[in-house]
């Protein structure tokens, strides 16, 4: 099952403006940013270079795994309001169990949704604390 398009993040003007106004859950292996977006649905990006990794199966093993956490938490639930959301996985991530990479995805998420209904003013970041692996 693929991701709709409205549910991705495309092109460099939606990455930067996630970039410039995110909300941070950061940990070993990942990296999220999100922002609250006026959109309708929430939307996934996600930057996984090759210094994540250099085989590419390893590279799109994460982002299988990012995709598909992302459409089990957002997509099929509607209660969360519309975000913007951009994974960076880390070098970490690849050498790690897909159930282990999922549970973390899923605390990312819900740090995410907790902390874009409190988030500051336009134009600001906030750092969360690292979770613990």
């Amino acid at each position: 099952m693929t991701l709709p398009r409205r549910s991705r993040l495309s092109g460099p003007t939606a990455f930067s403006s996630v970039f410039q106004q995110a909300v941070v859950s950061a940990d070993a292996c990942f990296k999220v940013l999100g922002r609250q977006t006026g959109q309708k649905n929430s939307r996934l990006g996600m930057a996984v270079s090759r210094q994540v990794d250099r085989r590419a199966v390893e590279r799109n093993r994460l982002k299988r795994i990012i995709r598909e956490s992302f459409r089990q938490h957002y997509l099929s639930n509607s209660k969360h309001p519309p975000i913007d959301i951009v994974v960076l996985p880390r070098r970490e991530a690849v050498s790690i169990c897909n159930r282990r990479l999922f549970d973390q995805l899923s605390r990312h998420w819900q740090r995410i949704d907790k902390r874009v209904s409190m988030a500051p003013a336009v134009g600001t970041q906030r750092e969360i604390p690292e979770l613990q692996p």
